[in-house]
């Protein structure tokens, strides 16, 4: 699985089930430091294990450097670490060999790889991926907290139940910081107890939810973007589509500014502080593909995880037949708070490729 970016290369190898997974990063500067315990922390925001939305599969996620690194330092070289799989149970996946899981990639890789049975776990499309995807975004979050850039999400949706959003009150680093170490890292108490709710709820009923993760970029300055498939929204879009779940975004206001009239839904320019900002950011920081030096702010829409223990229709690809399939396995009731990390990481990496365009000039 390779990436699409401008700068930088990104390849996430192995699978669900395999020994190890692993990432090939090239393109990093020198000099960028790995905070081992630091990135522990980071990776410990995607694990599983921290409340009724979680899955047992229990990884311990340590990376492991084989190249790349100096002195805990990037060398300006390949980088290339792997994470060791040792708590696969292969079993409950082997019945669904040739019976698609609904609103999995089964099916559909099993037309591309020629009708070969399915990767057990999900394979290669398996969440299990991001585990990957965050070593690498934990690197862009420190090349960019060095230049005064830091990327942040939260939570602000599980199912119906919605929490404090950037479209209502200004957030500031610290709301978001203060926040990361619950299971649910949403702004308010109040409506953190009802997502737990809905997510027990789900799990009682063998059933999933979904919701929407919110991030936002702070410390961008103006002029980093370009117009059309470079530009801020397509650059950062293309990366957060390569997160597993993910099925939609939208920046600023997004579709919420269909609605409004030219005059509600523009920002209008201003002197503060001595500096050229806006008085608003309903457009979200990006005007033209390019930043303008308010914050980035975007949405992302999560849909409920799709292994469910509920009776679904599929097909037995072997037979032809319609059948009755009841999923088992160690499957997650909700995936959206495991996934913010994953969204900061995917965020990072577009932020850190844009920025790296000067270089190139």
């Amino acid at each position: 699985m390779k990436s699409s970016y401008r700068n930088i290369d990104i390849e996430i190898f192995g699978e669900s089930h395999s020994s190890e997974i692993g990432l090939l990063f090239q393109g990093v500067p020198k000099g960028i430091e790995v905070d081992f315990e630091k990135l522990n922390q980071f990776l410990d925001r995607r694990k599983s294990g921290k409340g009724a939305h979680s899955t047992e599969r229990k990884e311990p996620d340590l990376p492991i450097f084989t190249e790349g690194l100096s002195d805990n330092s990037t060398n300006g070289g390949l980088i290339k670490a792997i994470i060791k799989n040792t708590d696969v149970k292969a079993s409950s996946y082997e019945e669904l060999s040739f019976i698609p899981r609904p609103s999995h990639a089964d099916y559909v890789s099993f037309i591309q790889s020629g009708n070969k049975g399915f990767s057990t776990g999900g394979g290669k499309f398996s969440g299990r991926m991001t585990a990957p995807l965050c070593i690498a975004g934990y690197i862009a979050k420190e090349y960019l907290a060095e230049k005064g850039i830091e990327v942040l999400a939260y939570v602000t949706a599980i199912g119906k139940i919605k929490g404090v959003s950037y479209r209502e009150m200004d957030l500031s680093l610290k709301d978001i910081k203060n926040i990361q170490h619950f299971p649910i890292p949403t702004i308010d108490d109040e409506s953190r107890e009802k997502m737990m709710m809905e997510i027990e709820n789900a799990k009682k009923e063998m059933d999933s939810v979904g919701g929407i993760i919110e991030c936002i970029v702070f410390g961008l300055e103006a002029g980093i973007g370009d117009t059309m498939q470079l530009g801020m929204e397509s650059r950062i879009a293309s990366s957060v589509f390569g997160v597993p779940a993910v099925k939609g975004i939208e920046f600023g206001q997004g579709f919420e500014i269909t609605e409004m009239r030219g005059s509600e839904a523009n920002d209008a320019f201003q002197i503060k502080n001595g500096k050229i900002e806006t008085k608003t950011n309903k457009s979200g920081g990006i005007n033209g593909g390019i930043s303008n030096g308010m914050p980035i702010t975007l949405r992302v829409a999560i849909r409920p995880t799709p292994s469910i223990g509920k009776t679904q229709t599929s097909v037995n690809l072997k037979t032809g037949e319609e059948i009755q399939i009841n999923i088992k396995g160690r499957h997650d009731a909700c995936i959206v708070p495991r996934a913010v990390p994953c969204i900061e990481s995917a965020v990072a990496l577009a932020i850190m490729d844009a920025s790296m365009d000067k270089l190139e000039k």
